[in-house]
């Protein structure tokens, strides 16, 4: 089985992330790809699909909706896991916003979505703009303490639990 990891990433943290969920699949019996979407030409020879997206300002970056506009006709076709990285998830109702609002389950429905996933990500302030400082200041709901936002927060437990659900999901075996 071919599983493509695809990633729209701002800063680097969730084309790590997707680097991560990739090694984890490679220790099934799968041939795992990891790519920017920006890099991608062709997506027929993948018999599954792991999507990833940053999310700024509410929304998925905008290579990752290109994307799935561009393959819109081939990913309906194949299976789909669909996941966002966020520093909303840390707040106390931070998944459960963004499970509700950072995904169109309308658009997702029309794909072979099997499960979608929330995980927290990381911010190092000195790599964001002027313009992601102030939308994340304008969004602070003022509960944690802002310097404790500028850290990792990537739960790597939680994202090993996620891929390896989703070997399981596909009925792949281990390779060890």
């Amino acid at each position: 089985m071919k599983i493509l990891v695809a990633y729209a990433s701002a800063h680097g943290s969730t084309k790590e992330m997707a680097q991560f969920m990739g090694r984890v699949l490679s220790t099934y019996s799968a041939e795992v790809t990891v790519a920017n979407v920006t890099d991608i030409t062709n997506i027929e020879p993948y018999d599954v699909y792991v999507l990833g997206s940053a999310i700024h300002a509410s929304l998925w970056l905008q290579d990752m909706c290109t994307f799935v506009d561009r393959f819109e006709a081939s990913l309906v076709e194949k299976p789909m896991f669909f996941w966002v990285s966020c520093i909303r998830a840390l707040e106390d109702d931070g998944r459960k916003h963004a499970l509700k609002y950072y995904f169109d389950y309308k658009t997702l429905e029309a794909f072979n979505v099997r499960e979608v996933a929330v995980f927290t990500g990381k911010l190092d302030s000195a790599s964001i703009t002027r313009q992601e400082q102030w939308f994340l200041a304008a969004n602070y709901d003022g509960r944690i303490a802002p310097g404790n936002l500028r850290n990792d927060h990537r739960d790597w437990q939680a994202i090993a639990t996620w891929a390896n659900e989703i070997a399981k999901n596909l009925e792949l075996t281990p390779m060890f």
